[in-house]
């Protein structure tokens, strides 16, 4: 799902947008170093966990990282600590985030071991896991006293997660099988069922017949496409417009998805049927 990949995550840019957006009424933005100052300690958070996120799963076996992430935990928290108007509401909700997020990547990791026990009810913890990455808008809305926009903010946050990782889950389909984890899209394209055991080359195996059956890779993208509609539902009409120009982008994202995945299944019958010969003189090994 390379259509991600190169965009600025929507936890840096919505702050962002947020600030330019409300300047209007407040007629300048945030000072650059404090916004500067927000962002960096909603990276840090990010760093922190994504540290051991690796550690856990295996990605990195230096344990020297763990030193590390608690170094950029204190460095969050000295970044957020600057602003006096950031009260103990802020600080509440800071480690409400950092306790939903550890319990839902916990639950993730735990229903993804097995095939098939990640199923689509399950999809609403990609946004407990990404909670922390709700605090960056969240200290922007408070310094801009927009306190009455925070919940559909964080609702917004919450559907954009689910995108976001569906998204991931696709692109990341081959190594993540590989490594032994069945996320919800592994599992609807496998068709896998809870219980059942997948060797590597069964994984391989049902992966190229499940790519090819269309209703399996259709039942993606109408998740996506139902997760985009729910991501606006929770935009009021008063949000800045480079929110609801997000929103648009999120459906010309499914729309690309859809297209690709179709021509991908194309390409590949033909490529199978020439590969057969099919279509070719063999007089002149030319095709017809």
């Amino acid at each position: 799902m390379a259509f991600l990949v190169d965009r600025t995550p929507a936890w840096i840019s919505l702050p962002i947008c947020l600030d330019q957006g409300w300047a209007v009424e407040r007629s300048e933005p945030l000072p650059g170093d404090v916004l500067a100052e927000i962002l960096w300690g909603q990276y840090a958070l990010f760093l922190c966990i994504r540290l051991q996120d690796d550690l856990l799963d295996g990605a990195r076996d230096d344990l020297h990282l763990i030193l590390l992430a608690d170094h950029f935990l204190m460095e969050s928290l000295h970044a957020f600590q600057r602003f006096p108007d950031l009260d103990h509401k802020f600080w509440a909700f800071y480690r409400q985030s950092v306790r939903d997020t550890v319990n839902g990547y916990l639950e993730v990791e735990r229903l993804e071991q097995e095939p098939g026990r990640f199923k689509r009810a399950h999809l609403g913890l990609h946004a407990q896991v990404s909670a922390i990455l709700k605090l960056g808008a969240a200290a922007v809305g408070r310094l801009h006293a927009r306190d009455q926009d925070l919940a559909w903010i964080s609702r917004f946050q919450d559907q954009l997660a689910v995108f976001n990782q569906i998204g991931d889950d696709l692109e990341d389909l081959v190594p993540d099988l590989g490594d032994g984890r069945f996320t919800w899209v592994a599992n609807t394209i496998l068709a896998a069922k809870a219980g059942e055991s997948l060797s590597p080359d069964e994984r391989i195996r049902r992966l190229g017949e499940g790519f090819m059956l269309p209703e399996r890779g259709e039942a993606i993208v109408e998740e996506l496409r139902c997760t985009a509609q729910a991501a606006a539902s929770e935009v009021p009409d008063s949000a800045p417009q480079a929110i609801h120009d997000l929103v648009q982008g999120l459906y010309a994202n499914v729309d690309e998805l859809d297209e690709s995945m179709h021509e991908a299944r194309v390409r590949r019958v033909f490529g199978e049927a020439l590969g057969q010969g099919v279509g070719r003189d063999p007089r002149r090994n030319k095709t017809v």
